[in-house]
Protein backbone atom coordinates (compact mmCIF):
# COMPACT_ATOMS: atom_id res chain seq x y z
CA UNK A 1 0.00 0.00 0.00
CA UNK A 2 1.23 3.22 -0.94
CA UNK A 3 1.00 6.44 1.30
CA UNK A 4 1.34 9.66 1.61
CA UNK A 5 4.67 9.87 2.34
CA UNK A 6 6.11 7.28 0.51
CA UNK A 7 4.49 8.84 -2.42
CA UNK A 8 6.24 12.12 -2.06
CA UNK A 9 9.72 10.08 -1.53
CA UNK A 10 9.11 8.84 -4.89
CA UNK A 11 8.47 11.73 -6.63
CA UNK A 12 11.82 13.31 -4.87
CA UNK A 13 14.36 10.85 -4.22
CA UNK A 14 17.10 13.35 -3.80
CA UNK A 15 15.90 15.13 -0.70
CA UNK A 16 16.39 13.43 2.72
CA UNK A 17 13.23 15.31 4.23
CA UNK A 18 10.50 15.14 2.12
CA UNK A 19 8.23 18.39 2.63
CA UNK A 20 5.12 18.07 4.98
CA UNK A 21 1.92 17.25 3.31
CA UNK A 22 -0.98 20.09 3.45
CA UNK A 23 -3.97 19.58 4.95
CA UNK A 24 -6.53 18.26 2.77
CA UNK A 25 -9.63 20.69 2.41
CA UNK A 26 -13.42 19.65 2.10
CA UNK A 27 -13.25 20.54 -2.02
CA UNK A 28 -10.60 18.66 -2.37
CA UNK A 29 -12.03 15.78 -0.51
CA UNK A 30 -15.16 15.98 -2.64
CA UNK A 31 -12.72 16.11 -6.07
CA UNK A 32 -11.47 12.75 -4.64
CA UNK A 33 -14.91 11.14 -4.00
CA UNK A 34 -15.83 12.11 -7.46
CA UNK A 35 -13.04 10.46 -9.38
CA UNK A 36 -13.37 7.41 -7.42
CA UNK A 37 -17.13 7.48 -8.37
CA UNK A 38 -16.32 7.92 -11.87
CA UNK A 39 -14.57 4.91 -12.06
CA UNK A 40 -16.37 1.27 -12.85
CA UNK A 41 -16.00 -1.40 -9.79
CA UNK A 42 -12.38 -3.11 -10.73
CA UNK A 43 -13.48 -7.32 -10.64
CA UNK A 44 -16.23 -7.41 -8.22
CA UNK A 45 -16.80 -10.53 -6.67
CA UNK A 46 -20.08 -12.23 -7.10
CA UNK A 47 -22.86 -10.92 -5.28
CA UNK A 48 -21.26 -7.25 -4.51
CA UNK A 49 -23.48 -4.61 -5.07
CA UNK A 50 -21.80 -1.93 -3.98
CA UNK A 51 -18.16 -1.26 -2.51
CA UNK A 52 -16.90 1.53 0.29
CA UNK A 53 -13.28 2.98 -1.05
CA UNK A 54 -10.95 4.63 1.60
CA UNK A 55 -10.25 8.19 0.46
CA UNK A 56 -8.70 9.30 4.11
CA UNK A 57 -5.07 8.40 5.22
CA UNK A 58 -6.38 6.54 8.09
CA UNK A 59 -9.00 4.69 6.15
CA UNK A 60 -6.25 4.40 3.52
CA UNK A 61 -3.91 2.88 6.40
CA UNK A 62 -6.59 -0.18 7.84
CA UNK A 63 -5.07 -4.01 7.60
CA UNK A 64 -8.32 -4.84 6.41
CA UNK A 65 -8.05 -3.40 3.20
CA UNK A 66 -9.18 0.09 1.47
CA UNK A 67 -11.81 -1.56 0.04
CA UNK A 68 -15.46 -2.79 2.43
CA UNK A 69 -17.45 -4.83 -0.04
CA UNK A 70 -21.19 -5.21 0.44
CA UNK A 71 -22.57 -7.94 -0.92
CA UNK A 72 -25.68 -8.57 1.63
CA UNK A 73 -28.65 -7.24 2.25
CA UNK A 74 -27.86 -5.74 5.73
CA UNK A 75 -24.20 -5.52 7.54
CA UNK A 76 -23.12 -3.57 10.27
CA UNK A 77 -19.74 -1.91 10.76
CA UNK A 78 -18.06 -0.97 14.01
CA UNK A 79 -14.97 -1.32 16.13
CA UNK A 80 -16.00 -4.46 17.82
CA UNK A 81 -18.14 -6.58 14.75
CA UNK A 82 -17.48 -9.83 13.58
CA UNK A 83 -16.28 -9.51 10.36
CA UNK A 84 -13.01 -8.11 10.50
CA UNK A 85 -13.56 -6.62 6.70
CA UNK A 86 -16.21 -4.60 8.37
CA UNK A 87 -14.09 -3.35 11.13
CA UNK A 88 -12.59 0.03 12.05
CA UNK A 89 -10.04 -0.22 14.86
CA UNK A 90 -10.71 3.60 16.38
CA UNK A 91 -11.48 3.92 20.13
CA UNK A 92 -14.35 6.99 19.05
CA UNK A 93 -15.46 4.45 16.72
CA UNK A 94 -18.51 2.49 18.59
CA UNK A 95 -18.63 -1.18 18.87
CA UNK A 96 -21.81 -1.21 16.09
CA UNK A 97 -20.96 2.06 14.90
CA UNK A 98 -23.22 2.02 12.11
CA UNK A 99 -26.15 -0.18 9.33
CA UNK A 100 -26.00 0.10 6.19
CA UNK A 101 -28.74 -1.90 4.10
CA UNK A 102 -31.06 -2.32 1.44
CA UNK A 103 -34.93 -1.76 1.59
CA UNK A 104 -36.43 -4.97 0.17
CA UNK A 105 -39.94 -4.21 0.91
CA UNK A 106 -39.85 -1.16 -1.52
CA UNK A 107 -37.68 -2.94 -3.73
CA UNK A 108 -40.44 -5.52 -4.32
CA UNK A 109 -42.79 -2.88 -4.61
CA UNK A 110 -40.95 -0.99 -7.01
CA UNK A 111 -39.10 -3.98 -9.17
CA UNK A 112 -38.56 -1.49 -12.11
CA UNK A 113 -36.28 0.96 -9.82
CA UNK A 114 -32.79 0.35 -8.13
CA UNK A 115 -33.05 -1.48 -4.58
CA UNK A 116 -32.64 1.96 -2.28
CA UNK A 117 -30.03 1.66 0.47
CA UNK A 118 -30.03 3.37 3.59
CA UNK A 119 -27.91 4.45 6.31
CA UNK A 120 -28.65 4.16 9.90
CA UNK A 121 -26.11 5.48 12.79
CA UNK A 122 -26.39 3.43 16.18
CA UNK A 123 -23.38 5.51 17.72
CA UNK A 124 -22.07 7.98 20.47
CA UNK A 125 -20.25 10.30 18.16
CA UNK A 126 -22.12 9.68 15.19
CA UNK A 127 -21.91 9.43 11.16
CA UNK A 128 -20.73 12.06 8.37
CA UNK A 129 -22.48 11.79 5.26
CA UNK A 130 -21.58 14.30 2.84
CA UNK A 131 -20.70 16.80 6.22
CA UNK A 132 -24.29 15.95 7.57
CA UNK A 133 -24.02 14.59 10.91
CA UNK A 134 -26.63 12.16 11.51
CA UNK A 135 -26.68 10.33 15.00
CA UNK A 136 -28.34 7.23 16.76
CA UNK A 137 -31.69 9.02 17.16
CA UNK A 138 -31.43 10.39 13.60
CA UNK A 139 -34.18 8.95 10.90
CA UNK A 140 -32.28 6.44 8.11
CA UNK A 141 -30.72 8.29 5.18
CA UNK A 142 -30.83 7.38 1.81
CA UNK A 143 -27.16 6.44 -0.24
CA UNK A 144 -26.67 7.36 -3.64
CA UNK A 145 -23.54 6.56 -5.81
CA UNK A 146 -20.61 9.11 -4.88
CA UNK A 147 -21.56 9.83 -1.35
CA UNK A 148 -19.07 10.23 1.31
CA UNK A 149 -19.41 8.55 4.66
CA UNK A 150 -16.90 9.38 7.30
CA UNK A 151 -17.16 8.42 11.43
CA UNK A 152 -16.95 10.01 13.99
CA UNK A 153 -15.19 13.17 12.09
CA UNK A 154 -16.05 15.18 8.99
CA UNK A 155 -14.24 13.57 5.68
CA UNK A 156 -11.85 16.32 5.44
CA UNK A 157 -10.42 15.97 9.38
CA UNK A 158 -7.30 14.65 9.67
CA UNK A 159 -8.47 11.65 11.65
CA UNK A 160 -11.27 10.74 10.05
CA UNK A 161 -11.72 7.60 8.37
CA UNK A 162 -13.75 8.81 5.34
CA UNK A 163 -15.16 6.24 2.49
CA UNK A 164 -17.04 6.57 -0.84
CA UNK A 165 -19.86 5.00 -1.24
CA UNK A 166 -19.80 3.33 -4.75
CA UNK A 167 -22.16 1.18 -6.63
CA UNK A 168 -21.07 -1.58 -8.70
CA UNK A 169 -22.34 -1.08 -12.44
CA UNK A 170 -23.17 2.67 -11.30
CA UNK A 171 -20.55 5.52 -13.22
CA UNK A 172 -21.43 9.58 -12.06
CA UNK A 173 -19.86 12.34 -12.07
CA UNK A 174 -20.90 13.76 -8.23
CA UNK A 175 -20.03 17.04 -7.02
CA UNK A 176 -21.09 18.99 -3.98
CA UNK A 177 -23.86 15.84 -3.36
CA UNK A 178 -25.42 16.77 -6.71
CA UNK A 179 -25.10 14.18 -10.20
CA UNK A 180 -23.03 16.03 -13.17
CA UNK A 181 -23.72 14.81 -16.41
CA UNK A 182 -21.57 17.16 -18.21
CA UNK A 183 -18.17 18.51 -17.74
CA UNK A 184 -15.68 20.87 -19.06
CA UNK A 185 -12.16 19.52 -19.78
CA UNK A 186 -10.95 23.01 -18.85
CA UNK A 187 -12.69 21.95 -15.49
CA UNK A 188 -10.91 18.36 -15.90
CA UNK A 189 -7.40 20.02 -16.23
CA UNK A 190 -7.72 22.79 -12.81
CA UNK A 191 -8.87 19.45 -10.91
CA UNK A 192 -5.97 17.33 -12.35
CA UNK A 193 -3.96 20.13 -11.33
CA UNK A 194 -5.03 20.21 -7.85
CA UNK A 195 -5.26 16.53 -7.36
CA UNK A 196 -1.59 16.02 -8.03
CA UNK A 197 0.34 15.30 -5.43
CA UNK A 198 -2.26 14.87 -2.85
CA UNK A 199 -0.98 12.01 -1.64
CA UNK A 200 -4.10 10.23 -2.17
CA UNK A 201 -7.11 9.27 -4.63
CA UNK A 202 -5.87 5.68 -6.16
CA UNK A 203 -4.44 2.67 -4.62
CA UNK A 204 -1.18 3.27 -6.48
CA UNK A 205 -0.67 6.93 -5.59
CA UNK A 206 -1.20 10.08 -6.61
CA UNK A 207 -3.30 11.32 -9.96
CA UNK A 208 -1.70 11.40 -12.95
CA UNK A 209 -2.85 13.23 -16.29
CA UNK A 210 -2.91 9.71 -18.14
CA UNK A 211 -5.70 9.12 -15.80
CA UNK A 212 -7.33 12.68 -16.07
CA UNK A 213 -6.93 12.06 -20.24
CA UNK A 214 -8.63 8.79 -19.55
CA UNK A 215 -11.64 10.01 -17.55
CA UNK A 216 -12.07 13.01 -20.05
CA UNK A 217 -12.40 10.11 -23.05
CA UNK A 218 -14.70 8.29 -20.45
CA UNK A 219 -16.72 11.24 -20.08
CA UNK A 220 -17.06 11.93 -24.56
CA UNK A 221 -17.65 8.46 -25.03
CA UNK A 222 -20.98 8.81 -22.11
CA UNK A 223 -22.09 11.94 -23.49
CA UNK A 224 -22.17 10.43 -27.44
CA UNK A 225 -24.31 7.66 -25.39
CA UNK A 226 -26.39 10.07 -23.14
CA UNK A 227 -26.88 12.06 -26.34
CA UNK A 228 -28.15 9.14 -28.32
CA UNK A 229 -30.49 7.72 -25.29
CA UNK A 230 -31.73 11.42 -25.49
CA UNK A 231 -32.71 11.43 -28.91
CA UNK A 232 -34.20 7.93 -28.63
CA UNK A 233 -35.96 9.18 -25.81
CA UNK A 234 -37.61 11.95 -28.27
CA UNK A 235 -38.23 9.47 -30.92
CA UNK A 236 -40.18 7.18 -28.15
CA UNK A 237 -42.07 10.29 -26.93
CA UNK A 238 -42.99 11.44 -30.63
CA UNK A 239 -44.61 7.83 -31.99
CA UNK A 240 -46.45 7.51 -27.95
CA UNK A 241 -48.47 10.90 -28.67
CA UNK A 242 -49.00 9.89 -32.25
CA UNK A 243 -50.57 6.41 -30.80
CA UNK A 244 -52.29 7.93 -28.14
CA UNK A 245 -53.92 10.72 -30.85
CA UNK A 246 -54.81 7.95 -32.51
CA UNK A 247 -56.47 5.82 -29.46
CA UNK A 248 -58.40 9.14 -28.32
CA UNK A 249 -59.93 9.49 -31.81
CA UNK A 250 -60.98 5.67 -32.01
CA UNK A 251 -62.13 5.82 -28.27
CA UNK A 252 -64.25 8.22 -29.06
CA UNK A 253 -65.76 7.10 -31.89
CA UNK A 254 -66.35 3.78 -30.16
CA UNK A 255 -68.14 6.14 -27.50
CA UNK A 256 -70.43 8.06 -30.28
CA UNK A 257 -71.50 4.24 -31.29
CA UNK A 258 -72.19 2.37 -28.06
CA UNK A 259 -74.08 5.81 -26.43
CA UNK A 260 -77.33 5.24 -27.78
CA UNK A 261 -77.57 1.81 -26.52
CA UNK A 262 -76.09 2.46 -23.06
CA UNK A 263 -78.61 5.15 -22.77
CA UNK A 264 -81.49 3.02 -23.61
CA UNK A 265 -80.03 0.10 -21.22
CA UNK A 266 -79.68 2.80 -18.92
CA UNK A 267 -82.89 3.94 -19.11
CA UNK A 268 -84.50 0.22 -18.48
CA UNK A 269 -82.31 -0.56 -15.68
CA UNK A 270 -83.07 2.51 -13.60
CA UNK A 271 -86.62 1.92 -14.00
CA UNK A 272 -85.80 -1.69 -12.36
CA UNK A 273 -83.69 -0.08 -10.40
CA UNK A 274 -86.65 1.88 -9.64
CA UNK A 275 -89.05 -1.21 -9.19
CA UNK A 276 -86.35 -3.08 -6.75
CA UNK A 277 -85.79 0.93 -4.42
CA UNK A 278 -89.69 0.55 -4.02
CA UNK A 279 -89.28 -3.75 -2.99
CA UNK A 280 -86.47 -2.48 -0.83
CA UNK A 281 -88.45 0.31 1.18
CA UNK A 282 -91.40 -2.08 1.70
CA UNK A 283 -89.63 -4.84 2.90
CA UNK A 284 -87.65 -1.95 4.85
CA UNK A 285 -90.69 -1.21 6.75
CA UNK A 286 -91.67 -4.84 7.17
CA UNK A 287 -88.25 -5.27 8.70
CA UNK A 288 -88.80 -2.40 10.89
CA UNK A 289 -92.05 -3.55 12.02
CA UNK A 290 -90.27 -7.40 12.77
CA UNK A 291 -87.48 -5.64 14.24
CA UNK A 292 -90.06 -4.05 16.84
CA UNK A 293 -92.49 -6.79 17.13
CA UNK A 294 -89.25 -8.55 18.21
CA UNK A 295 -87.92 -6.18 20.74
CA UNK A 296 -91.44 -6.35 22.25
CA UNK A 297 -91.28 -10.22 22.72
CA UNK A 298 -87.60 -9.63 24.14
CA UNK A 299 -89.30 -7.51 26.62
CA UNK A 300 -91.74 -9.64 27.19
CA UNK A 301 -89.27 -12.70 27.78
CA UNK A 302 -87.27 -10.41 29.84
CA UNK A 303 -90.48 -9.92 32.27
CA UNK A 304 -91.13 -13.39 31.84
CA UNK A 305 -87.59 -14.35 32.92
CA UNK A 306 -88.01 -12.05 35.96
CA UNK A 307 -90.94 -13.24 36.87
CA UNK A 308 -89.89 -16.92 36.66
CA UNK A 309 -86.27 -15.85 38.47
CA UNK A 310 -88.74 -14.43 41.33
CA UNK A 311 -91.05 -17.61 41.37
CA UNK A 312 -87.82 -19.68 41.92
CA UNK A 313 -86.18 -17.51 44.83
CA UNK A 314 -90.00 -17.62 46.78
CA UNK A 315 -89.47 -21.48 45.84
CA UNK A 316 -86.10 -21.92 47.07
CA UNK A 317 -87.12 -20.16 50.29
CA UNK A 318 -90.66 -22.17 50.62
CA UNK A 319 -88.55 -25.21 49.89
CA UNK A 320 -85.76 -23.93 52.86
CA UNK A 321 -88.91 -23.28 55.12
CA UNK A 322 -90.03 -26.51 54.80
CA UNK A 323 -87.12 -28.52 55.27
CA UNK A 324 -86.47 -26.15 58.52
CA UNK A 325 -89.70 -27.30 59.13
CA UNK A 326 -89.47 -30.75 58.48
CA UNK A 327 -86.28 -30.87 60.30
CA UNK A 328 -88.44 -29.08 63.67
CA UNK A 329 -91.09 -31.66 63.42
CA UNK A 330 -88.21 -34.34 63.02
CA UNK A 331 -86.70 -33.17 66.16
CA UNK A 332 -89.78 -32.98 67.86
CA UNK A 333 -91.28 -36.52 67.09
CA UNK A 334 -87.93 -37.94 68.49
CA UNK A 335 -88.33 -36.08 71.40
CA UNK A 336 -91.68 -36.97 71.61
CA UNK A 337 -90.47 -40.88 71.07
CA UNK A 338 -87.94 -40.27 74.08
CA UNK A 339 -90.53 -39.11 76.34
CA UNK A 340 -93.13 -42.26 75.46
CA UNK A 341 -90.37 -44.40 75.86
CA UNK A 342 -89.27 -43.28 79.38
CA UNK A 343 -93.02 -42.98 80.40
CA UNK A 344 -93.34 -46.62 79.64
CA UNK A 345 -90.13 -47.21 81.13
CA UNK A 346 -91.45 -45.51 84.39
CA UNK A 347 -94.67 -46.88 84.58
CA UNK A 348 -92.98 -50.42 83.88
CA UNK A 349 -90.88 -49.65 86.65
CA UNK A 350 -93.70 -48.42 88.76
CA UNK A 351 -95.56 -51.59 87.76
CA UNK A 352 -92.30 -53.43 89.20
CA UNK A 353 -92.24 -51.72 92.79
CA UNK A 354 -95.91 -51.75 92.95
CA UNK A 355 -95.73 -55.68 92.42
CA UNK A 356 -93.57 -56.00 94.53
CA UNK A 357 -94.39 -53.90 97.55
CA UNK A 358 -98.18 -56.11 96.90
CA UNK A 359 -96.18 -59.12 96.83
CA UNK A 360 -94.40 -58.25 100.16
CA UNK A 361 -97.75 -56.98 101.53
CA UNK A 362 -99.38 -60.50 100.71
CA UNK A 363 -96.31 -62.19 102.28
CA UNK A 364 -96.57 -59.95 105.02
CA UNK A 365 -99.97 -60.60 105.73
CA UNK A 366 -99.78 -63.71 104.85
CA UNK A 367 -97.11 -64.30 107.62
CA UNK A 368 -99.02 -62.67 109.86
CA UNK A 369 -101.98 -64.65 109.45
CA UNK A 370 -99.72 -67.97 109.43
CA UNK A 371 -98.95 -66.67 112.48
CA UNK A 372 -102.21 -65.85 114.29
CA UNK A 373 -103.51 -68.97 113.22
CA UNK A 374 -100.53 -70.50 115.17
CA UNK A 375 -101.43 -68.66 118.10
CA UNK A 376 -104.90 -69.87 118.18
CA UNK A 377 -104.04 -73.19 117.43
CA UNK A 378 -101.40 -73.21 120.53
CA UNK A 379 -104.55 -71.26 122.05
CA UNK A 380 -107.17 -73.65 121.19
CA UNK A 381 -104.85 -76.43 122.54
CA UNK A 382 -104.23 -74.51 125.50
CA UNK A 383 -107.62 -74.90 126.21
CA UNK A 384 -108.36 -78.27 125.37
CA UNK A 385 -105.60 -78.95 127.06
CA UNK A 386 -107.09 -77.34 130.37
CA UNK A 387 -110.18 -78.72 129.56
CA UNK A 388 -109.32 -81.89 130.06
CA UNK A 389 -107.49 -81.23 132.90
CA UNK A 390 -110.07 -80.67 134.85
CA UNK A 391 -112.68 -83.50 133.48
CA UNK A 392 -111.70 -86.28 135.33
CA UNK A 393 -111.92 -84.21 138.53
CA UNK A 394 -115.42 -84.14 137.97
CA UNK A 395 -116.17 -87.02 136.72
CA UNK A 396 -114.88 -88.55 140.05
CA UNK A 397 -117.59 -86.45 142.35
CA UNK A 398 -119.92 -87.59 140.70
Amino acid sequence: MVTPKMASKAESPVSCTPPKPSPVGADEMRAVARKFADQPVQNPEPGVWAVLTAISKKARLRSEGMNILLSADEHILGRTVENPRFRISAVSVSGNHCKIYKDTVIGELQRDEPVPVYLKDSSTNGTYVNWNKFMKRSPPTKLNHGDIISFTTPPHHDASYAFVYREVNAVSCVGNGTTILKRKSGEMGSESKRLKGLGIGSSDGPVSLDDVRRLEKSNAELREQLEAHVVTIETLRTASKTAEEQHEKELKEFKESTSSSYLEQTKSLQLALEGKQKQLDTLSTLNTELQNSIKDLDERLSASKQSRADADEIIQSQKANICELEEQLSEERNLRIEERDKAAEDLKSALHKVQAEAQDEMKRQTEAYLKQQKEQKEFIIKLQFRNQKKTPVCSWKH
